[in-house]
């Protein structure tokens, strides 16, 4: 599952705009003690810091030219009885920028693997021998984006690869807010939580000089049971893969 388009470029936005409505406030005559609290005062707030994080972990993604990310995550199916079922996925990912990348997939029901060479995007279904070769355009970028407009077909793992670009423009965030601290994987991260119309979301990201996601959580709203989604990352930022892998 993806997470929502367009949810870090949005939240910067709503930072930017809180901060000018706090510097007004602040410029005008200070309220009465005794005035009551205004809707203003009790809506939902955006915490900077938590904008901040996300805005330097994008930077930080976005700068690395090489890596490979293990990733287990599972994703609630909702019956027509209410009853949940969780279906779990394996997700192995190796990255060369701008224009090499692999993709081995295992789900409850099937595998697939995934390569992308700078000039041609394959799908293969190891279980029937089944492939399809296509050509592709010459970034990573571009190639994600023209196989899901084409071809429907959602890339794992998409959403590294769109933090703080441009297809991040426009979400509704509504609240963004500082958690705590918490250990994943082994790894001291720190957790923040969003909301929006349709979709809550959490994230963690890892403490120090590498910013890197090591879980979140997605919580449809929109859809009947609140199914979620979660994914937990485990990263290796020195991997160099070679040609004869991807």
């Amino acid at each position: 599952m993806r997470m929502k388009p367009n949810c870090l470029t949005a939240l910067i936005v709503a930072g930017l705009a809180l901060a000018g409505t706090v510097a007004a406030e602040e410029s005008a005559t200070p309220p009465a003690a005794a005035a009551p609290p205004t809707a203003a005062a009790q809506a939902p707030s955006v915490d900077p810091a938590a904008i901040q994080a996300l805005v330097r972990m994008g930077g930080y993604l976005r700068g690395l030219t090489s890596f490979s990310v293990e990733a287990t995550d599972s994703t609630e199916d909702v019956l027509d009885s209410g009853q949940k079922i969780q279906l779990l996925k394996t997700v192995a990912l190796q990255v060369r920028k701008p224009d090499h990348l692999r993709a081995d997939v295992v789900t409850d029901q099937k595998a697939r693997e995934i390569f992308y060479d700078g000039k041609n995007f394959t799908l293969l279904t190891p279980d029937t021998r089944y492939y399809v070769t296509v050509a592709a355009p010459p970034t990573i970028g571009g190639v994600l984006q023209e196989v899901e407009a084409k071809y429907g077909i959602e890339f794992p793992l998409v959403d590294l690869f769109l933090w703080g670009g441009d297809a991040d423009a426009t979400a509704d965030v509504q609240e963004a807010m500082v958690v705590g601290t918490s250990k994943i994987g082994g790894q001291v991260a720190d957790h923040y939580a969003f909301r929006q119309a349709d979709i809550d979301w959490e994230i963690w990201i890892a403490q120090g000089a590498a910013p890197l996601p090591l879980r979140y959580v997605i919580t449809t709203k929109d859809e009947e049971g609140l199914p979620q989604y979660a994914a937990n990352l485990s990263w290796d930022t020195q991997a160099k893969p070679a040609d004869a892998v991807l």
